[in-house]
């Protein structure tokens, strides 16, 4: 119980990083706002960004499957955490560690570790194509597709 503590306030602490170091950075074009995200990378959410960091919140579906059972199933979680982006604009490669809360009770709660790459195909929408590493506190390691879409708030740049 002690260890899974230092995990997740490890993870607290990696995700509010990203807001005291995009303060820092000097201004130069990025594609930094808000961003409402949808499906699983990061999550069907938001995502605050900055010059080259963000921090999001949301829901994240995955389908499954324990030991225990035959074949996978929808399992759901709230994801928070943080990312960090290789660009501050356009096509980037990106690492996304985050703490995800589970909704089910076949699961427990879990880190999930996404990297990939955000790739624009309008003024103000990415594509995200990557893959995660999902570890649950009890031991169980799942490896997982993430695809995802963000559409920025806000005046286009």
């Amino acid at each position: 119980m002690v260890h899974r503590l230092k995990v997740v306030f490890a993870l607290v602490a990696l995700s509010s990083a990203p807001v005291r170091l995009a303060a820092q950075e000097s201004p130069v074009p990025s594609d930094a706002g808000v961003y409402p995200t949808i499906f699983r990378t990061p999550s069907t959410g938001l995502e605050w960004r900055g010059v080259r960091y963000g921090v999001h919140g949301g829901f994240y579906p995955t389908i499954l499957k324990t030991d225990a059972q035959s074949e996978g199933q929808n399992t759901n979680f709230i994801r928070v955490g943080a990312t960090v982006y290789a660009r501050p604009i356009g096509w980037t490669p990106y690492v996304s560690p985050s703490v995800l809360i589970s909704l089910d009770e076949d699961w427990e709660n879990s880190v999930l570790t996404d990297v990939g790459v955000r790739m624009p195909f309008a003024r103000r929408a990415a594509f995200r194509l990557g893959v995660g590493l999902l570890a649950s506190f009890d031991g169980e390691v799942r490896v997982n597709p993430t695809v995802g879409i963000d559409v920025r708030l806000g005046p286009a740049r």
